[in-house]
């Protein structure tokens, strides 16, 4: 059952219940209308927050899967260690660290942006338009692809979002709900600006 389905159920067994004790005396009519109002606002706060918190998840949520398990982002694959010997290689170990209070973020030289979990593994990697980046993912989709290229791309089962972090930005994700990731890119005038890779649930 959906978010809203519950929130119409347990409001329906509210007034129904308000009902009988109408009906059996206990409640004047202005108590009831009261009670009402209370529950419906209860609700609606509840509705307001669990929308905030699964505005992601429940976009992706009936998308059919799409294969991610060859995507990487500049040869960084979800998972992956920044500890390992390729990565270090890579990247050495003095990664510029970037303030957040729920992961270990970090900039990377080549203007990358990672997350990593407790375990020091890659949850998020972020290209966006505050870098020149000619970087693609393993499809070949950058800063400035289209729409329809990204479609031609990665195929037609893709879900569709706004994000408030950028005024009124449309998104099109991917989501491998055997493998637990996703790909969005989000785009601005029908222009990708900015391609985050990451766990499906991060928000």
């Amino acid at each position: 059952m959906s978010i809203s389905g519950i929130i119409i159920s347990i409001f329906l067994l509210a007034v129904t219940v308000l009902a009988v004790e109408l009906i059996k005396k206990k409640l004047t009519i202005k108590k009831v209308f009261k009670r009402i109002i209370i529950i419906l606002l209860l609700i609606s706060c509840t509705a307001l927050g669990a929308y905030k918190c699964l505005q992601r998840s429940s976009s992706f949520m009936f998308t059919k899967t799409t294969s991610l398990s060859q995507e990487n982002i500049d040869g960084i694959s979800m998972y992956e260690s920044i500890d390992s010997k390729e990565f270090v290689q890579k990247y050495g170990t003095n990664l510029e660290r970037i303030d957040n209070a729920l992961f270990d973020y970090y900039k990377l030289s080549d203007g990358l942006e990672i997350a990593t979990n407790k375990q020091r593994q890659i949850i998020r990697v972020v290209i966006n338009s505050d870098v020149k980046s000619n970087m693609k993912t393993s499809k070949g989709i950058g800063l400035g692809s289209s729409v329809d290229d990204i479609i031609n791309a990665y195929g037609t089962n893709y879900y569709k979002r706004t994000e408030e972090q950028m005024p009124s930005s449309p998104v099109i994700g991917y989501v491998d709900h055997e493998r637990n990731v996703t790909i969005e890119f989000w785009n601005v005038e029908n222009r990708v600006v900015e391609i985050r890779y990451d766990i499906t649930s991060m928000e």
